[in-house]
């Protein structure tokens, strides 16, 4: 072979590589930091680091590339529809159909850090970087229900996650907890939290807002760090857990009632009791089970997986999730989500914590990875009490 047909086939052998790898990386995504799966369990939609935004397919076990400009924080499934919802780089919101078809069309002023819509696409609330919450009309007018807080998201590098009921009659909100203070009441009111600051601005720990009125309900106490909470699908629990790893529930008929849930090696502490700090005694460990290895306590996150009925907590560090049921402060069962690929609990990413989420109707749960572009499905038995993970895109 002669000196110019060798350079030539390598010249064409270099072109063809360059092409595989600019194909490769078009085609691929960064590391997912906000998903949402549909109510049918069918769809996820998740956006990634790399302001990709990418529906998949979980039946088929497919996934299209919807736009290379997407608010990375943006990836919604409204409730009961086929419809998802996302935020482009020039802040128009859009809510579309699975097959593509437009539905509605806004843009916001600001970028969003989360945000929500009623299944009739009429309200749309959002949060902004200083954990602020909004409500936007169907006419464009909007009303501030909670103040920005300065620059929250970049102080305590968690997003403020937003939680809504299947009857949109109440919203959660949760950030960072307020600290305990030595004497009772040990923590604020509403009222005072209100005169501290503009609208709310200060309630950045658990709280329950009434959406008819716009106005918190009740400010659920009790977590002290970064916090991630979720209201079960019929509106009746808040559960809520931290970096710290404690965690509450409330029922929202008696939200001035806060329950404490089981750690899983120590069980429920217990107030007000007669013995000194550090007495075994002060501590319910009547019905905790066998803590698996791998198992951490720091809660990253908690989603709902059947209806209202059970829910998961996610570990920070660990691929263990802990199973609890409704009104009760115990452990069900723990499930070993898998070591790889690892998962986007691991790193304390409590500012992707959005890359995990749930379908309550159909028991289904995706999670984006930490360090790639994929995600891992897993499909939870009621009956059974399995939850097997039936896809991993790496």
């Amino acid at each position: 072979m002669s000196k110019f047909n060798l350079r030539a086939l390598l010249l064409v052998g270099v072109t063809l590589a360059a092409g595989f790898t600019l194909w490769k990386v078009y085609n691929s995504a960064g590391p997912v930091v906000s998903a949402s799966v549909s109510s049918n369990g069918a769809f996820a939609i998740t956006a990634h680091r790399d302001q990709k935004l990418i529906l998949w397919d979980l039946k088929a076990r497919n996934r299209k590339i919807i736009s290379r400009e997407a608010n990375i924080y943006s990836a919604y499934f409204i409730k009961k529809r086929d419809v998802f919802l996302w935020q482009d780089l020039d802040n128009v919101v859009t809510a579309q159909t699975t097959n593509g078809m437009p539905q509605t069309t806004f843009e916001l002023d600001k970028p969003t850090y989360g945000h929500l819509m009623t299944q009739d696409l009429n309200t749309y609330y959002y949060s902004d970087i200083g954990w602020g919450i909004f409500r936007r009309w169907k006419d464009g007018s909007t009303e501030t229900i909670k103040a920005t807080d300065g620059r929250a998201f970049l102080g305590y590098h968690k997003l403020f996650n937003l939680s809504m009921d299947e009857s949109e009659q109440w919203l959660v909100s949760a950030g960072s907890g307020e600290s305990k203070a030595f004497e009772p009441p040990y923590y604020r009111s509403i009222q005072e939290v209100r005169d501290q600051g503009e609208k709310y601005q200060r309630m950045n720990g658990v709280a329950l807002w009434g959406l008819e009125t716009g106005q918190p309900i009740a400010k659920l106490d009790g977590n002290s760090v970064k916090t991630h909470a979720a209201i079960s699908p019929d509106g009746q629990w808040v559960v809520s857990a931290d970096e710290n790893g404690i965690g509450y529930f409330w029922n929202t008929a008696q939200p001035g009632t806060r329950h404490r849930l089981a750690t899983y090696y120590g069980g429920v502490y217990l107030d007000d009791t007669p013995f000194e700090a550090g007495d075994p005694r002060n501590r319910d460990r009547s019905g905790l089970i066998d803590a698996p290895e791998g198992l951490n306590t720091f809660t990253i996150a908690v989603a709902f997986i059947h209806n209202s009925e059970y829910y998961l907590r996610f570990g920070n560090n660990s691929h263990i999730a802990a199973l609890f049921k409704t009104g009760s402060p115990w452990p069900v069962k723990y499930f070993d989500l898998g070591e790889s690929p690892k998962l986007v609990t691991y790193g304390s990413n409590y500012d992707r914590n959005t890359a995990i989420a749930t379908s309550p109707e159909a028991g289904i749960l995706a999670m984006g990875h930490q360090s790639s572009g994929g995600i891992s499905v897993y499909q939870f038995d009621p009956d059974e009490l399995t939850l097997e993970r039936i896809w991993a895109v790496k």
